[in-house]
């Protein structure tokens, strides 16, 4: 059983997928970034910036619910310290506006209330809802559009 200690760069709640910041201070962990898509693993305390937080980094975290036997839990691409089954990963990504976010196995559920944490390198993930823009797309407001190798071109305002 590895249980790691932290101090916490913010707040904290008990079961949150935790990682670890440039600073070495203990986050919530954050799908849209490498870095905080490392996931080191769950919170076993809570506690405010500045606490010394303890996290079960490789063994049974026993205070989850609504778990699937069996189901991997990945780091949520919607919200910071939440685990989710993969369809409310993709369904959470698919409702945001980013380019895509990192998939990071946090564990694989035990029972109903037990994970089995595991965590992985984050791998990125192309958000399938990309929007492509046609001549005759209408509604959407651009200030500036992304070439294939990396130029802008500022378009005219009216």
């Amino acid at each position: 059983m590895a249980i790691n200690s932290f101090k916490a760069g913010e707040s904290i709640s008990a079961g949150d997928a935790v990682a670890l910041n440039s600073a070495g201070l203990l986050v919530k962990a954050n799908a849209l970034e490498f870095d905080t898509a490392s996931v080191v693993g769950v919170a076993i305390d809570a506690g405010s910036a500045g606490s010394l937080i303890r996290v079960n980094a490789d063994a049974i975290y026993d205070g989850g619910s609504g778990y699937t036997p069996g189901q991997y839990r990945y780091l949520s691409a919607f919200a910071s310290g939440v685990n989710v089954d993969y369809a409310a990963w993709a369904s959470g990504l698919a409702l945001t506006a980013y380019d895509g976010a990192y998939l990071s196995i946090v564990g694989r559920a035990l029972t109903t209330t037990k994970l089995e944490v595991e965590t992985s390198r984050p791998l990125f993930v192309t958000n399938p809802t990309s929007v492509i823009l046609l001549e005759s797309s209408a509604g959407l407001i651009l200030d500036a559009m992304l070439q294939e190798d990396g130029s802008t071109i500022d378009l005219e305002t009216a």
